[in-house]
């Protein structure tokens, strides 16, 4: 089946779009609407005997997820690897294949304004509507723009902290802590994202899976009912399990419900005193082990050590060993110096006495004498 007849059917307006453009325009919208429908999995296969599902997609894209990796969302991992290569055209023509015509029918509208609004972004961004190049897609954020002026590299977070809204108060302390006491570097949505980036939850996801170390989550209700940091958090969990690599840490600083997918993960807890456990400290140490873990404050070190040079350095270094002494003692003086016993030379010779004492001497019955009553 040609890809453009099949693109006709849906659409006449856009099926040259559908031809052109690839399924990395679809929005978070239509996204979640595409895993509701297709995660679940059908008994009944398709007219071709292909499964009627996201197993089915893996088939028809030449995509295997691999294997140990079970995950929550496996069209959302479909889209992370396929999207740069598949059309829309040809992912519409996989779920006519599979007999889903009511995936294409449901999702038609989701996907003609996802193309609408990918065009006006190129529109704004340049007269002449073309698909950014990856330098553009990899400037992120405001020290990304820097960055690029300058001909440098790309920025490097130590973090990225994500959290909803209504916690403001207690990212602020994150950020002032971290940042100003412990000298890290962290990324935030609101203050560090380029504005007019396309795509903002495309960007962030790869934000966070290629230049941010780790990612902070603050834990709260209103996070866990946010639909968006849901979606953030699940797909980061998903990309260490398959890198085998810690990339989340849980922060709590209110009364909540911690949810399923952050159980298996230690959390830190700021709500609650532990004489045994320093929450910042541990954050700082986790974050950033390989920095000098001794300037726990924002005080600068003493700079006098700083100011000798490699040579002064080596010509102290020869006079304190110059000025070591060997002391000598006479064969008098050697016997009035006290003598010192090991610990275990004292131990043996306390038990052996000790068991001297206590072992009784033989019975003689010869001196026992039986008298009559």
């Amino acid at each position: 089946m040609d890809p453009a007849s099949s693109c006709s059917t849906v659409s006449g307006e856009h099926s040259k779009d559908f031809v052109n453009l690839t399924i990395s325009v679809l929005r978070l919208p239509t996204r979640e609407r595409l895993s509701c429908m297709l995660n679940a999995k059908k008994v009944i296969p398709s007219p071709e005997n292909i499964p009627r599902d996201w197993r089915g997609l893996c088939t028809l894209l030449n995509y295997t997820i691999p294997s140990g990796c079970d995950p929550t969302d496996p069209i959302g991992k479909i889209f992370k690897f396929c999207e740069a290569k598949t059309t829309i055209a040809h992912f519409i023509q996989c779920l006519q294949r599979i007999d889903r015509y009511d995936v294409v029918e449901e999702t038609e509208e989701l996907i003609n304004s996802d193309i609408i609004y990918f065009k006006e972004q190129c529109s704004l961004a340049n007269p002449t509507p073309v698909v950014p190049n990856d330098f553009d897609i990899n400037v992120i954020t405001l020290d990304d723009i820097n960055a690029s002026n300058n001909g440098l590299p790309l920025t490097r977070y130590d973090a990225f902290l994500l959290y909803d809204k209504a916690d403001i108060q207690s990212a602020t302390a994150v950020v002032e802590k971290l940042e100003n006491d412990y000298k890290l570097k962290l990324c935030l949505k609101d203050r560090d994202l380029r504005p007019g980036v396309m795509f903002e939850y495309q960007s962030i996801i790869k934000l966070i899976s290629d230049r941010c170390n780790w990612l902070i989550i603050i834990v709260s209700n209103d996070f866990t009912n946010s639909p968006w940091n849901r979606f953030i958090m699940n797909y980061i969990q998903s990309l260490a399990i398959e890198q085998r690599l810690p990339k989340i840490i849980p922060c709590v600083f209110g009364d909540c419900t911690l949810p399923q997918e952050l159980k298996c993960y230690v959390h830190l807890f700021f709500n609650k005193y532990n004489p045994f456990c320093d929450p910042w400290n541990k954050l700082r140490i986790t974050v950033s082990p390989y920095k000098n873990l001794a300037l726990t404050n924002s005080e600068e070190p003493n700079n006098s050590y700083q100011k000798l040079s490699i040579e002064e350095s080596m010509n102290t270094s020869t006079t304190v060993v110059e000025k070591k002494e060997v002391i000598k003692f006479s064969n008098e003086e050697h016997h009035l110096l006290p003598k010192t016993k090991s610990v275990f030379d004292r131990l043996v010779k306390t038990v052996g006495n000790i068991s001297v004492k206590v072992v009784p001497q033989k019975w003689n019955k010869k001196k026992v004498k039986c008298t009559s009553l």
